[in-house]
């Protein structure tokens, strides 16, 4: 039972890394693309862009152990819990980053709506992906005798 359980965090924790990777960094460069539509002046740094992937992965740590422990109907809403639970930052960052869009024109205007609405769609896309490297590790063990 605990060897069962031990498995289940580490494939949990290793999905929700795998996931907060790949979703958190294309994330990261449509919030640059976003701010670079407004107008704005994206500031870079190495550590801020690493906090995004960790804030991903993080979000994501206690569904993909829910997630690697049971096949259970429910059992992928601590996931879609941690993805509803970052847009509420989300939204304030992305307010604070563009700004006002007074000034631009519609198709800028529509490009920075885009590129918005997709870093949102990352957030949407985090849980799937993240469920998806669960199954992808539980599917190839070996039952236990």
């Amino acid at each position: 039972m605990t060897a069962t359980i031990t498995r289940a965090v580490f494939t949990g924790v290793l999905a929700a890394v795998g996931a907060g990777l790949v979703v958190g960094v294309v994330g990261r460069i449509l919030m640059r693309a976003t701010t670079l539509l407004a107008g704005g002046t994206p500031g870079f740094s190495w550590s801020g862009s690493a906090s995004v992937v960790v804030v991903y992965a993080v979000a994501m740590i206690p569904g993909a152990i829910v997630a690697a422990l049971t096949t259970r109907r429910g059992s992928t809403l601590p996931l879609v819990a941690g993805a509803v639970l970052l847009c509420f930052p989300a939204v304030g960052i992305a307010s604070e980053e563009v700004g006002y869009l007074g000034d631009l024109g519609p198709v800028r205007l529509a490009a920075v709506l885009v590129c918005g609405t997709a870093v949102f769609g990352t957030l949407a896309l985090l849980p799937l992906v993240t469920l998806r490297l669960v199954r992808l590790a539980t599917a190839t063990r070996v039952p236990a005798s």
